[in-house]
Order: C-alpha cells, then sequence, then structure tokens
C-alpha cells in the first residue's frame, strides 16, 4: 500500500501535510475517539469522571497530541524549509503502510539536503523541550523529543543528512 502526490512546492499547504499525517493512523484516532466518546457519556449520565480521564490519559492524548502532532510537525517543518529553496520545484507527500514522508524534486546543496533533513527533527525536539523544561507535560514532552532517533542513518532523515555530509566531504577534498 503506497500513495503519492505531487504539488509544486509553492502550492503545499501544511495543512495539507498535516492531513495525510491524521489520514495515516486514522484508524488509532477512531478508536480513541469513540473510547472518549464513550467515556464521556458514561460521565454524563453516571458523573463517574474516572474512564473518561483514563481515556483521554491513556490513549486520545498520546494519539493525538503525541503522535499525529509530532509527525504533522515533523514533516511540516520539511515543508516550510523546502518551500524555501528555490531549486525545489515540486513536493510530493508518500504515504506507505508505516510512514507518511515529504520527497522533494528537483536540487539542492548539500547544506541545504543537511538543514532539510535536520529541520523535522530539531523542531520536535526543541517543542519537546520546552515542554519538558516548563513542566506542562513531560510524558507528552518524550513523543517529540523522541524525533531525535529519526537523524540516525537507518531512518530517512539520517540517510540523507548522511548522504550530504558524504557530498560535502567529496566536494571539500576535490577542492583542497
Amino acid at each position: 500500500m503506497s500513495s503519492s502526490s505531487t504539488r509544486p512546492a509553492a502550492d503545499l499547504k501544511v495543512r495539507v501535510v498535516v492531513c495525510a499525517v491524521a489520514t495515516q493512523v486514522w484508524p488509532l484516532l477512531a478508536f480513541a475517539g469513540a473510547l472518549l466518546a464513550a467515556a464521556l457519556f458514561w460521565m454524563a449520565r453516571s458523573g463517574d469522571p474516572v474512564p473518561a480521564s483514563m481515556a483521554w490519559a491513556l490513549l486520545a492524548k498520546p494519539a493525538a497530541l503525541g503522535l499525529v502532532a509530532s509527525f504533522a510537525l515533523h514533516e511540516s517543518a520539511h515543508v516550510l524549509v523546502l518551500k524555501r529553496i528555490r531549486t525545489v520545484t515540486h513536493i510530493a507527500i508518500e504515504r506507505t503502510a508505516w510512514r507518511t514522508s515529504v520527497i522533494p524534486q528537483g536540487t539542492m546543496t548539500a547544506r541545504q539536503t543537511a538543514t532539510v533533513a535536520l529541520a523535522g527533527p530539531s523542531v520536535c525536539v526543541a517543542v519537546g523541550t520546552l515542554l519538558w523544561l516548563s513542566g506542562l507535560d513531560r510524558p507528552l514532552s518524550w513523543w517529540y523529543l523522541a524525533h531525535v532517533v529519526f537523524l540516525l542513518p537507518l531512518f530517512g532523515d539520517g540517510q540523507a543528512l548522511w548522504r550530504s555530509f558524504r557530498k560535502g566531504l567529496s566536494r571539500g577534498s576535490r577542492t583542497a
């Protein structure tokens, strides 16, 4: 199961990326919403808030604010940086069974590639750090802080970063 849609870079809106991420995990969101609705119905009928607070804390909040919001922010940061690179002509949103990614079409320098690769994880780590330091929501902060792992070469951002590093090194050795 793979789908892809390509749009001119200037025309791609952040809300399209957010919707693509949300539709990737719609069954989880639907389940969380149904569970929360049932718990709220129970609370309205019985006055017992425990199931509603449990449904929110254990499923709805991590699914919506942790999983969907962090990945939407991650991919949106890539898009915002890509839209500033004039040689990127189009941006594709690629969805597979396991992920949603943005794929630039056009040319980029090694530095631009590295900047794009760092943008997604970095903005999430910054939000996670703010959540952690403020004490506002430390459990939620880990959903954002965990995006640092996407800089490992096992993942697309890490692979792009590694390729840009190698490209920059090879260019530097040719000019020396």
